[in-house]
């Protein structure tokens, strides 16, 4: 999927689930993290540069997950990293380049993030996009253009920003079917999935998805993984 494509739909208000049914059907590796660190999406594009099943990365932090670092190999993901801060000041975080030392096998990735909001300032989600970066392609036209000089530069880190503790509502109680569909949207299933899975109708399962965003008093189905998380109702 064109990152271009999605970032010019996110800027136009689509909603964050169908930039993220997009995502899920992309060859480009992407996640998305909720506005404390912690994923909430990994696509299966992710699943195969990174070697890691999404039932063992969503809820962790993204940090964590990641390992990055830039290209002098200084450590570029911790917590309050760059991005995190430069999103709570209301800065646009350009693309830049960063090595995951996490993967199979460590490799280079141009990282696109794009800002989706939420229903208030913390309920924002942050998705990477994780495009490889062909090295040996990349210093050829360095050479032909610049006679052996390789100007790459890493992106300048921003001081990191502590936010102060969020106050989370007590959300209302879910039915023991609404929890179960709450914990298989944690663990990265779509809706038609989830349908298959329990054996009922796609229609059904919207209902209870529907339910759960009403009971949890959130927007969209991100927010409420992001919630399930923090409050402790599923484990990454």
């Amino acid at each position: 999927m064109n990152a271009r494509l999605l970032e010019s739909r996110s800027r136009h208000e689509v909603a964050p689930e169908a930039v993220l049914d997009l995502l899920a059907r992309s060859e480009t590796p992407a996640l998305a993290t909720d506005g404390h660190g912690h994923v909430v999406f990994w696509n299966r594009a992710a699943e195969r540069v990174f070697g890691r099943a999404s039932n063992e990365v969503l809820g962790h932090r993204c940090y964590d997950v990641m390992g990055g670092r830039d290209v002098f190999g200084n450590r570029f993901c911790y917590e309050n990293c760059p991005v995190l801060s430069m999103t709570r000041r209301g800065e646009s975080v350009r693309s830049f380049e960063m090595a995951v030392q996490s993967a199979p096998r460590p490799e280079q990735f141009s990282v696109t993030v794009m800002r989706l909001p939420g229903s208030g300032p913390e309920q924002v989600t942050l998705v990477h996009l994780m495009q490889p970066i062909d090295q040996q392609g990349r210093l050829a036209r360095a050479l032909e253009q610049r006679g052996a000089r390789d100007e790459a530069r890493p992106p300048a880190p921003a001081e990191p920003a502590v936010p102060g503790p969020v106050a989370l509502a007590k959300a209302p109680p879910l039915t023991g079917r609404e929890r179960e569909i709450l914990r298989l949207v944690a663990s990265g299933l779509q809706n038609k999935e989830i349908a298959k899975d329990l054996g009922i109708s796609l229609a059904t399962v919207r209902n209870h998805v529907h339910n759960i965003l009403e009971k949890l008093e959130v927007h969209s189905k991100l927010e409420a993984v992001s919630l399930a998380f923090r409050q402790g109702w599923v484990s990454a």
